[in-house]
């Protein structure tokens, strides 16, 4: 009996720590997934990069592992990664394709910024202007229908460069304006250090109430909290005077907080404020979008999401439930060279943020 096998788009996407490799078939749905945590190392200078040929050790395994099974055949390749290791990356798969491990798949040797990725889902399938907010290690806004220009700013292909110069110090949302290019088209974006400095200050959280694991996963928030935070006169709790250097706020008081989930809501609403320095700059004077769309990790925090809807209420505030819209985007660009077909619709895992209690 012969084998059928299925057409698949395979997308490796190389975040800060998971490297992940997605097959997805002809109507987009994702149909194998592997992953793995690669650690950075330093260049010649000190400074942490990728694991270039770590990564390439792994894209290659990931491709064998494929061909070893007879199910999948692989139409075509498409690589996501920030711009500060897009171009090594490009180059080892390259390499890497040159053995035959994948066949006759397709890679243009050239792949697209995770950011700029992670947009393509949803200017390809929502009919209306919205603003998106893509989180994980940063929290990136994108606005795709600000056509004002920022002062000074440098039309990039991607932000992940720009964000390498300060990951290691205090944040200033400010400094990390600029356009991204999504098939031609410049998308003005901001961001800000939210993975970081959330994991930094959960960890002195843990400390200080003597919890293990991962509690905060867990937390939800009323809408009705989140008012009387807004309502408070005292002010912020963490980051008072900003972000500190190391990231972590141990100047905050955290005597009159009875609960981790207290101090956590606080911790967050007072994070959310910070972000929010990032998303003004991608609104224009008198924009008119009406949506927000949150992907990416923090899109599954209840506490983050809420509180983010609660401040920005003139936006219906939508997180997404897929946790692969980064691939999803690179498969896509890829999708008429491998199947010669336009893009059937994708399924973006929509839930509503509502502004009250449930």
């Amino acid at each position: 009996m012969d084998l059928q096998f299925t057409d698949v788009i395979a997308v490796f996407d190389i975040g800060k720590s998971w490297k992940r490799f997605r097959l997805f078939d002809r109507s987009l749905n994702p149909v194998l997934t592997e992953e793995k945590i690669i650690a950075e190392t330093k260049d010649d200078n000190g400074v942490p990069c990728e694991d270039i040929q770590a990564i390439n050790t792994w894209m290659g395994a990931c491709l064998r592992n494929v061909a070893a099974a007879s199910l999948y055949n692989i139409r075509a390749l498409n690589l996501a990664a920030g711009d500060d290791c897009l171009a090594k990356l490009e180059t080892a798969l390259m390499q890497c394709l040159e053995t035959g491990i994948a066949g006759s798949a397709l890679f243009s040797g050239k792949g697209i910024n995770s950011t700029a990725a992670s947009l393509i889902p949803y200017l390809k399938n929502s009919d209306k202007p919205f603003i998106l907010i893509s989180t994980g290690t940063w929290c990136t806004f994108m606005n795709p229908f600000d056509t004002e220009a920022m002062p000074g700013e440098q039309a990039v292909s991607g932000v992940a460069g720009t964000a390498g110069e300060v990951a290691g110090g205090a944040c200033s949302a400010g400094e990390l304006t600029a356009l991204i290019t999504v098939g031609g088209r410049q998308i003005k974006s901001s961001h800000f250090l939210l993975g970081e400095i959330h994991d930094r200050n959960v960890t002195m959280l843990d400390d200080h109430f003597g919890v293990t694991g991962e509690l905060y996963k867990t937390i939800k928030i009323k809408h009705k909290k989140i008012l009387k935070m807004q309502a408070s006169r005292r002010g912020r709790v963490f980051f008072r005077h900003g972000i500190p250097e190391g990231h972590a706020d141990t100047s905050a008081d955290l005597s009159h907080f009875l609960t981790y989930a207290d101090a956590y809501h606080q911790m967050m609403y007072d994070l959310v404020d910070e972000c929010l320095t990032a998303y003004r700059e991608i609104i224009a004077e008198g924009d008119t979008t009406e949506i927000a769309y949150i992907t990416g990790g923090f899109a599954h925090n209840d506490t983050f999401v809420r509180i983010l809807a609660a401040r920005a209420e003139d936006k219906r505030v939508y997180a997404s439930t897929i946790d692969y819209a980064t691939a999803l985007g690179a498969a896509m660009e890829v999708y008429q060279q491998a199947f010669d077909a336009g893009l059937p619709p994708v399924y973006l895992g929509l839930k509503a943020i509502l502004l009250r209690d449930e």
